[in-house]
């Protein structure tokens, strides 16, 4: 030490600068062993950190510096240190230099906090650390810095595994292809929600899934190990002195920091929204805060003890069962990643009940406690609630794993029946849905696999996973089960019936007719009541009727209910319901065969029945628009008797109530039966009138429309009275017809009064069938008008007639050769034959202008017309059977002789008419007379009456 003995203080702080300044700091344990109070350890460290530059590899000073902190002695010789730069300068000049010099303090400004209980060498490591990331960015220096002294401090310790840890494996290890590095600076000053984001987000988000699981257990395990020595110890303190819960805001004397994970698993709880599938195998492979990386530094490897411990197990399985509720992505894939992540939870808690209920059967019996379940709100179940300590859905126990794996298995459930939904929904449904809603989701269920129609599903085990799925039972319960437990299942508030019949109605809309008849019909044991059964089938039925596209029974959704009802009416013999139901099916069948558009262009489709008010009068339209369609009167009919079997509304078109769409008034089918005949009787008269075939309309009024209590054989069937406001109608609208028809007003005259007797006997008829005296005058007026046209045309054939005798008789005396082999008269025979005819012609005229009697004179009154309407109505509506009768009389009438005027009268002492009088003598029947009789009649004791018409004698 001869060279240091000519040094001062001054001198050898100077030198001591000097030589950390050129990178030799081998003499400095020399030099602070010739000046120890000059050169104390903490002023010597300042000159290190302060002059010694930081690309100095750490091996060249860090033996000086444990020397100097353990106080061993030097073994560098005294003629290393050079002393020829200080020994010339003067005290003064050396004083003022180091005056000059500014060494760094030992504590960094940001990294440490005031502790005095942080040792210089603890202070300098740490500082010495931050100059060389920043000056040189080389954090493997600093790595070879502490490396040697992070066993002597618990402080420095923590610092390398929380800090440079990290940041090495961050930088070189893990992401070595980074474009920039993160500093030590830049991670230390990071609160735990920020240091937490970005160290797990740090995972490529297309690389390995095991990215995420490498991270929590090499970045943020030893990351969060340091924090709650060098970060959290005034943040607690000021949480307890706040009484915030020690439950969620705890220290360790571990270092473990319980506010810091729960971080985490709200981190893991958000990117399970967007990465499901990475966060899934984080929970996979990574057991939880106790299951961190910290390089070997740590003797006990930063695990927690105790109630510690389970505090942090239990956070972190509340976590997972969280993200499994949060999940929205209800796909095969995302559900067996749930079953992954509950598994994992139970098998870190040991609940082992979850081993029974995931190994067990593919519908298990599950058997544990729900009340603790069923009492949480909606609320429960928003992301910002999933993970509080007191949500009896996440923390992990051995009723909420259980109800979780038990929903999980109802979504696999539902995902093999076409219908996938997520678990929180799942969730919602079993917990907080009333019946009303969790029908309308059974329903959904139900239709959805019905509109897939897939092919070769077993439609048994379907009606077992949905009976699986109302209780978690496989069996039904029995009354002492339903005692100790109340059972609740995915759609619990359901009933079983209702169930039952949702699932019947599906098997029909598969056609899975033989399998419905035999679960439903000829089990042993009914699953419903015949009653529900029926229903539920008319149901059905009626569901693939209104969705036909077209009434023929043999294609489409006709075939398709035509089949239920043969599938199902041998075993319900004497159902009314589909007795109608077969009458429906008939009636729109025959309808099939029709052209029929409804209003707007819309074609006919079977609905269309149903929906209609009036059914009865689409016949009406079926006549419209098709021309022939009313000579198929009997089919039309048997439409409308099935019409009014089906149990459809048919009222009549002339009453008020269509206005308001009624229903039948008649409950008695055969009533109504007759009134729809009647109706559609009347639409083919109109519809016949309307193409000009009278002879048609004449014949359905005369042969259908009759009434029994009218016809002439007493054989015929009798048929209650029943209010008829319909074929009155349809005779009066025949009697009034008028053809337009060119060919009418050419033809003769004999047709034409053929035509017109038909009119008025049709008149006639409508007189009789009125039900009230109302339309009497309007009837009468119209047949009173038939009858001066018919006198009339009587006129002019008796006119034409006797012009063409006339001109016979004039070509036969002018030309009598005009006629083959005729001599022609003499003069002699014409002036008698002239004398005759003139003779006769006043005779005619003679009758024809003679007095009248008082009878004759006076006018026919109404009474009159109407007493021999029903007395010659035999005689006239009904020809042939009058043809018969006559015949009948005149063999009569041969057999015996004739007794005179008097025998001739009736039994009354009347005079019997005109055309009596020439029908029995074998002359020409006038029509008028017939009809004159035929209205007078008959009338007298029923509605003359009415009318206050008096005889004329009178």
């Amino acid at each position: 030490m001869a060279g240091l003995e000519g040094l001062s203080a001054v001198h050898a702080l100077l030198l001591a600068t000097q030589l950390c300044a050129s990178g030799n700091v081998a003499g400095l344990q020399q030099l602070q062993s010739r000046f120890p109070t000059t050169l104390n350890l903490e002023r010597l460290l300042r000159i290190i950190l302060t002059f010694l530059p930081e690309s100095t590899e750490p091996q060249r000073y860090t033996p000086v510096l444990q020397a100097l902190a353990d106080g061993s002695p030097t073994e560098s010789p005294e003629e290393n240190i050079d002393v020829s730069s200080v020994q010339n300068l003067s005290d003064d000049v050396a004083r003022k230099r180091v005056r000059k010099l500014h060494l760094l303090p030992l504590r960094y400004r940001d990294g440490e906090e005031d502790d005095n209980s942080t040792d210089p060498l603890t202070q300098f490591l740490i500082h010495r650390a931050h100059r060389i990331d920043m000056e040189t960015g080389l954090q493997t220096l600093v790595l070879d810095l502490l490396l040697p002294f992070y066993q002597r401090s618990e402080t420095l310790r923590s610092w390398l595994i929380s800090i440079l840890l990290p940041l090495l494996r961050l930088n070189y290890e893990y992401y070595p292809n980074r474009d920039e590095t993160t500093s030590v600076e830049v991670l230390e000053s990071m609160d735990d929600q920020t240091a937490i984001n970005f160290l797990l987000s740090m995972a490529n988000p297309g690389g390995d899934n095991t990215d995420l699981t490498k991270n929590l257990r090499g970045l943020v395990g030893p990351w969060m190990y340091g924090s709650g020595r060098l970060k959290r110890r005034k943040l607690n303190l000021e949480s307890r002195r706040n009484s915030i819960s020690t439950s969620q805001e705890e220290t360790t004397s571990q270092g473990t920091d319980i506010s810091g994970w729960q971080e985490v698993n709200e981190w893991l709880l958000s990117r399970s929204l967007v990465d499901y599938n990475r966060v899934v195998a984080a929970f996979a492979n990574w057991n939880g805060p106790e299951d961190v990386d910290l390089g070997g530094y740590e003797k006990e490897n930063g695990s927690s003890q105790g109630d510690e411990g389970a505090t942090l197990r239990k956070r972190y399985g509340q976590a997972g069962l969280a993200v499994v509720y949060a999940n929205p992505d209800s796909s095969g894939r995302a559900l067996e990643a749930s079953f992954q992540v509950v598994s994992s939870v139970a098998k870190l808690l040991k609940i082992k009940e979850h081993l029974v209920i995931s190994t067990g059967a593919s519908l298990p019996d599950l058997n544990f406690d729900i009340d603790s379940i069923s009492s949480t709100s909606k609320a429960s179940l928003l992301q910002n609630a999933l993970l509080t300590p007191s949500n009896p859905l996440t923390i992990p126990t051995t009723q909420s794993v259980s109800f979780l794996s038990a929903l999980l298995l109802s979504l696999r459930t539902l995902g093999e029946l076409g219908h996938p939904v997520s678990c929180k929904t799942a969730a919602n449904l079993c917990l907080h849905s009333n019946d009303e809603t969790q029908l309308l989701e059974l329903r959904n269920v139900v239709e959805t696999m019905a509109k897939q129609g897939r092919s070769g599903l077993d439609w048994r085990k379907v009606r077992e996973q949905l009976l699986w799925l109302r209780d978690w039972q496989r069996k039904l319960p029995t009354q002492e089960n339903v005692q100790v437990r109340e059972y609740h299942g995915l759609f619990w508030r359901v009933s079983r019936d209702k169930l039952e019949t949702e699932v019947l109605k599906a098997m029909l809309a598969v056609r899975e007719y033989q399998l419905a008849v035999d679960v439903y019909t000829e089990s042993k044991v009914a699953p419903l009541k015949p009653e529900q059964v029926e229903a539920a089938v008319t149901e059905a039925i009626f569901t693939a009727y209104d969705n036909a596209s077209n009434g023929n029974k043999t294609r489409g959704g006709m075939k398709k209910a035509t089949d239920i009802l043969n599938a199902f009416r041998p075993h319900f013999p004497n159902s009314t319901s589909f007795k109608q139901i077969n009458a429906l099916i008939s009636a729109t069948h025959a309808l099939s065969f029709y052209s029929l558009t409804l209003q707007h262009g819309v074609p006919f489709q079977p609905v269309s029945i149903r929906v209609h008010p009036d059914p009865l009068s689409l016949i009406g339209k079926v006549l419209d628009q098709n021309p022939k369609a009313y000579t198929k009167l009997d089919d039309l009919i048997s439409i409308g008797s099935n019409l009014v079997a089906a149990g459809l509304p048919t009222p009549s078109p002339s009453k008020d109530e269509l206005l308001h769409h009624p229903k039948d008034p008649s409950s008695n089918l055969e009533e109504a039966t007759i009134t729809a005949e009647r109706r559609i009787i009347s639409l083919a008269v109109s519809s016949a009138l309307s193409s000009d075939d009278f002879g048609t309309a004449y014949s359905y009024i005369l042969t259908r429309l009759t009434p029994p209590s009218l016809l002439p054989s007493p054989s015929q069937p009798t048929t209650p009275a029943i209010e008829d406001d319909v074929s009155w109608r349809a005779a009066y609208n025949a009697g009034r017809y008028r053809s337009t028809t060119p060919e009418s007003t050419t033809s003769n005259l004999q047709s034409q009064i053929t035509h017109l007797s038909q009119r008025m006997e049709l008149l006639s008829l409508a007189l009789v069938l009125a039900p009230s005296p109302d339309p009497l005058p309007e009837i009468l007026g119209a047949w009173r008008r038939c009858d001066e046209e018919l006198t009339i045309l009587r006129a002019q054939e008796a006119e034409e007639a006797e012009q063409w005798d006339t001109k016979g008789d004039k070509v036969s005396l002018t030309s009598p050769t005009t006629i083959p082999g005729g001599f022609g008269p003499t003069d002699n025979e014409l002036d008698a034959f002239e004398n005759e005819q003139q003779r006769a012609k006043r005779a005619r005229a003679s009758r024809h202008y003679r007095a009248p009697s008082y009878e004759e004179e006076a006018p026919m009154g109404l009474f009159d017309v109407a007493r021999g309407a029903a007395r010659a109505f035999s005689k006239t509506a009904f020809p042939l059977h009058g043809a018969a009768s006559a015949a009948a009389g005149a063999g009569q009438q041969q057999s015996r002789p004739s007794t005179g005027r008097a025998s001739e009268e009736g039994a009354g002492g009347e005079r019997p008419s005109q055309a009596q009088q020439q029908g029995e003598g074998g002359g020409r029947v006038r029509k008028r007379d017939v009809v004159s009789d035929m209205v007078t009649g008959g009338l007298v004791s029923g509605i003359g009456w009415v009318l206050g018409a008096q005889p004329v004698n009178r």
